[in-house]
């Protein structure tokens, strides 16, 4: 198979020993790579009641069979389980650092124990060194991808992860911050930063069959408006004029609808005041990501204009920017970040000033009580039925009250309320990749399986999720065969994202979770109070949920029967 370079890394911090291994072909076929491939050697590696900042819980780093090779399959997927929720959590990550893995000959990183002292892993061909980062510890992000990036590709935490901010993050290229609180796995290890820098060229399989589906492909996202016209032109952006235009944005901690802050903080009032310069991630045709010409700064994501700007009802375009770059910079997830600013000024029943929200921000960063999330935070001042999160990971920008599939999603998402487990915004809001009626839950569910599998399929062969709205599942496995010489139909596609979700469905039920845990907050169904009129029925919400655990094949409880367990031969 050309699509995988057979090599698997071990880094032991504790014994300060890396041991090079050839990577299972078996795996590989079963899983692809990317989340697939995170998940299952997690799952081999430890318990998953192992604790989540203990040295023995793994830091897995995966790229796909398609990384560096087709069109939006540049990044990496970072899997471990989740200090913040407790579940197993994957991140598939945008920039440059997948295809640097690739071309430094490397399909998996694994990194387990705790350094003595600070450290960071250098990846260089199919070497790997443990270096010393006391000159580093200490430093935010900026500063140290600064330090780092002549020598490649640069994951790094900044302090709020070395100080174990259960929302911190790994930030990819000074540009890519995640969810979970991985940043905190780093930290607990005294890892500061993996560095990778590749040479070898990659080619596909069959290169002339390769270029036909590439420039298929490519004709497909230029065809594709959302794509091309929307993230293409004002990037993620472009979704705020839109979901506030039906009414779908949640602000004030999800208390009310429909944000006053929108007009200010649209794409197209942010490509209208000022000059921009797209910003791409390796291989993509798009450039969703934008830089302010003038200042070099980032433009917020949708995640983080909602976070500090929609979410506060805060229209100050320069403040979102400011608290967007301390996020980063620390090493933050802005969703949870703003989320827990969200429960904070609902708590003090006022709206936040530009300079408290920074304040705020930069205390996080430097370990206050807020850094372990909304749950743990609302908790510790008495309020925890005010934290709006799904098994302990916040809810982003998008009101699942008016986006009934994506209701569903979020609470069975093994990650917790994680959209990008199954982005149920495209068929309902955008009609892409198929337009649904978004105010229904009937019929929903056997829907929302499929595009869960696909979704897990898309983050194993590490492809931007975005793509989903383009690309489907026998395009996809004409890439694998051309591109990675794996012969791959696409039924067997969307059955190893079914295995790969049923083997994430097992990891938490051992880790300590219930069907009791695929809920939302009690403040999204209906009868929750005068502001939260057209909340969801409970009633047509646990029907829902009776009928996607029957589609699973999972009893009543939300468990995977034996024989689904051995039909996606994960028991022999």
């Amino acid at each position: 198979m050309t699509g995988w370079t057979g090599k698997t890394v071990y880094v032991d911090l504790s014994s300060e020993s890396v041991n090079v291994t050839g990577t299972d072909e078996t795996l590989i076929r079963r899983y692809l790579g990317g989340r697939g491939l995170g998940v299952k050697m997690l799952f081999e590696l430890s318990d998953p009641g192992t604790d989540p900042l203990g040295p023995e819980n793994p830091l897995v780093f995966t790229v796909g069979p398609l990384t560096g090779l087709a069109p939006m399959a540049g990044g990496v997927v970072l899997t471990s389980k989740s200090p913040l929720t407790g579940t197993v959590f994957s991140w598939n990550a945008g920039g440059g650092f997948g295809g640097e893995m690739k071309r430094a000959g490397i399909d998996a990183l694994v990194i387990t124990g705790k350094a003595k002292e600070p450290s960071y892993v250098e990846l260089k061909g199919r070497n790997a060194e443990i270096k010393p980062a006391d000159r580093l510890w200490g430093k935010n992000t900026e500063e140290c991808t600064a330090a780092l990036r002549e020598k490649g590709s640069v994951a790094c935490i900044g302090r709020a992860g070395e100080k174990q901010a259960l929302i911190s993050s790994f930030v990819i290229d000074s540009a890519h911050t995640g969810r979970g609180g991985l940043g905190a796995v780093a930290g607990s290890k005294l890892l500061k930063a993996v560095l990778v820098k590749g040479e070898k060229k990659l080619k596909p399989a069959d290169p002339e069959r390769f270029v036909e589906f590439e420039t298929k492909v490519l004709k497909l996202f230029d065809a594709n408006p959302v794509l091309s016209k929307g993230l293409g032109n004002y990037g993620t952006p472009v979704l705020v004029k839109l979901l506030d235009y039906f009414g779908l944005i949640p602000c004030r901690n999800f208390s009310k609808r429909g944000s006053k802050a929108a007009g200010k903080l649209s794409g197209e009032y942010i490509k209208t005041t000022f000059e921009l310069e797209k910003e791409s991630c390796p291989a993509c045709p798009l450039g969703c990501k934008q830089r302010i010409k003038d200042t070099g700064q980032m433009v917020p994501d949708y995640d983080a204009l909602w976070a500090f700007g929609l979410n506060l009802e805060n229209p100050d375009f320069a403040s979102v920017l400011r608290a967007n770059r301390i996020c980063t910079d620390y090493g933050l997830d802005p969703v949870s970040a703003g989320s827990v600013l969200g429960a904070y000024a609902e708590l003090e029943a006022r709206k936040l000033e530009a300079g408290e929200i920074e304040a705020f921000l930069m205390g996080i960063g430097e370990g206050n009580v807020p850094g372990n999330g909304a749950r743990k935070y609302l908790s510790s001042r008495g309020r925890e039925e005010l934290s709006m999160d799904v098994k302990g990971l916040e809810l982003a920008g998008f009101d699942p009250r008016g986006i009934r599939g994506q209701a569903l999603a979020y609470a069975t998402s093994p990650h917790g309320g994680d959209y990008l487990t199954a982005f149920m915004v495209g068929p309902e809001v955008l009609g892409k990749p198929l337009g649904l009626d978004r105010m229904g839950l009937k019929g929903k569910a056997g829907i929302l399986q499929v595009f869960e599998n696909m979704a897990a399929a898309f983050d194993s062969l590490v492809l931007c999720p975005f793509s989903i709205f383009a690309l489907n599942e026998e395009l996809c496995s004409s890439l694998l065969l051309a591109g990675a010489g794996m012969k791959v139909s696409p039924a067997g596609l969307l059955k190893t994202g079914e295995r790969i979700w049923n083997l994430e469905r097992i990891y938490n039920l051992r880790a300590g979770f219930t069907g009791r845990d695929d809920t939302l907050p009690g403040r999204l169904f209906e009868n929750s109070g005068e502001a939260n009129k057209g909340g969801i029925s409970r009633q047509e919400f646990e029907a829902a949920l009776s009928e996607y655990y029957h589609f699973r094949g999972w009893d009543e409880e939300g468990a995977p029967s034996t024989k689904k367990l051995q039909e996606l031969e994960i028991l022999p």
